[in-house]
């Protein structure tokens, strides 16, 4: 059987057809391939900003009309570049394993900011909504007024006009398309790969949190379009099509069609796959001006609970929360400021002292945006965060570095899934008092805190237990032994208004 494929004619549209058809062919070993290009509206018109074009579908119509004409067998799109509507004649008939959603900011290297201001080169609205304020607050510089500039063009063209452009300062992209130009493995794209990693090395990069900056609908997916007559192809597509991450892409653009949207909307949404559940963080403007943002675990063992009482609470707020002081261990200081080449993960910022400079030379990765609004505010630029969803979730910047990972915790802390690691403080547990017969929901930041507090009250192993759904709840599990009083909830503050506002 001879498919031709088709494409747009740009590396990064070449590299994700070439992507698809080698997984097809895997499964389907006669399958022959023919790759056609074509150029779209979009690709031709390099001046318009995105959000200002007349209609959706600047890069998908024209490859669309080839299809309906019988010119080719399929499309390999960017599913986010796709109308809400594709109409009658075509359908997605497949996707494959999604790759990165979140979007990645570089920034020059050694670049002086006038005035406290960023000029930023983006031209997507949604990103320009959601990040205006995370840049402000999440960066070591102090920031006033960031400055958004549009830009066009393929990826080493953006790049390269971000870096020779002596007013710009930062540039916003997409991970996914940074990923597949780095790690392809086609020797026609060797120069390519050797010039893109050449700008990167000029800057300072960070990969953006999806509770803040959640991604375009689709972002990261690819889009295998077919006519909906062509039943022998699409029971082959169906074959190897990824349901959950298809799901995922269309219950997105479901929520951005009720949104009465497309990439002209500053409405970013993601449906994130976790071991416990799913994960939807949704930000942006509606078409009224109305603000909205979420980021709530679904899918999961949920509770119904109503609180009557703040009292029946712990902790009550964050700073009654009082189990442990923190003792440094001053015999590792060396050790953690003599790293080099390093992605270093952060638990929390009481894992390095004040007074510690990491090396320029290492990669930081904090464990959720509180640690890395700590870290920014102690001058240091952070490179990334797993949105306190646990240390092992898309932590993957393999494009970017081939650091090794070593974690900074406390002294008896559990192993997990980064197995190398510097003790830097020890928890010594402080005299603290819980009024136990008020209490009956508790939420614990840490599974030292837990063990601490049932060894002092033993009977509160039978009330209700919520904590985050990395680390910490799996060493709460282990001391359970099931999860029947054990339930997840992404973070304090969003527990505590659940429970008060039930």
């Amino acid at each position: 059987m001879k498919i031709r494929v088709l494409s747009r004619k740009s590396d990064l549209a070449i590299i994700q057809a070439r992507e698809f058809s080698e997984y097809l062919q895997s499964k389907h070993p006669f399958v022959e391939i023919d790759f056609l290009t074509r150029s779209t509206s979009g690709d031709k018109d390099l001046k318009t900003p995105l959000s200002e074009m007349p209609t959706e579908g600047v890069f998908t119509n024209d490859l669309r009309d080839e299809l309906i004409n019988n010119k080719c067998d399929l499309i390999v799109h960017s599913w986010k570049d796709l109308p809400i509507e594709v109409g009658d004649k075509t359908k997605i008939a497949a996707t494959l394993k999604r790759a990165d959603k979140r979007d990645i900011l570089f920034l020059k290297k050694n670049k002086t900011m006038d005035s406290n201001k960023i000029t930023i080169l983006c031209s997507s609205p949604r990103r320009q909504y959601n990040l205006e304020n995370f840049i402000k607050n999440y960066l070591p510089q102090k920031i006033d007024k960031v400055n958004f500039e549009n830009i066009r063009g393929n990826i080493p063209t953006r790049f390269k006009k971000f870096l020779e452009n002596p007013d710009s300062d930062g540039f916003i992209v997409a991970k996914a398309a940074i990923d597949r130009l780095l790690l392809n493995n086609y020797p026609e794209f060797n120069e390519l790969k050797t010039t893109l990693k050449k700008y990167i090395n000029e800057c300072l990069w960070s990969v953006l949190p999806l509770s803040i900056n959640p991604c375009s609908p689709g972002q990261g997916a690819l889009a295998i379009e077919t006519r909906i007559k062509d039943n022998e192809l699409n029971k082959i597509l169906n074959d190897i099509n990824v349901s959950k991450d298809y799901s995922n892409v269309i219950e997105e653009r479901n929520i951005l069609k009720n949104y009465g949207g497309g990439c002209h909307q500053k409405i970013g949404v993601s449906y994130i796959s976790h071991k416990l559940g799913l994960v939807v963080s949704k930000r942006g403007e509606d078409e009224s001006g109305n603000h909205f943002e979420s980021w709530n675990l679904v899918n999961s063992k949920d509770f119904d609970f109503s609180c009557n009482n703040i009292n029946e609470i712990y902790p009550e707020d964050l700073k009654s929360y009082k189990i442990f002081s923190r003792k440094q261990l001053n015999e590792n200081i060396s050790d953690v400021s003599n790293l080099e080449n390093k992605c270093i993960y952060i638990s929390r910022i009481s894992s390095i002292q004040d007074d510690i400079k990491l090396r320029s030379n290492n990669i930081i990765w904090a464990s959720g945006l509180r640690t890395w609004k700590n870290l920014a505010e102690r001058g240091m630029w952070v490179n990334g965060t797993s949105d306190g969803l646990g240390e092992d979730f898309e932590n993957n910047i393999n494009s970017l570095t081939n650091f090794p990972w070593i974690k900074l915790t406390h002294s008896d802390s559990p192993d997990s899934s980064i197995k190398n690691k510097i003790e830097t403080y020890r928890l010594e547990p402080i005299g603290f008092e819980i009024d136990i017969q008020k209490k009956k929901y508790f939420y614990w930041m840490s599974s030292s805190a837990f063990k601490t507090t049932i060894e002092k009250y033993p009977e509160i192993i039978k009330k209700y237990h919520f904590c985050g759904p990395g680390n910490t709840y799996n060493e709460i599990l282990k001391i359970l032994g099931e999860d029947k009083n054990l339930f997840v909830e992404l973070s304090y503050d969003s527990w505590k208004n659940k429970l008060l506002n039930s």
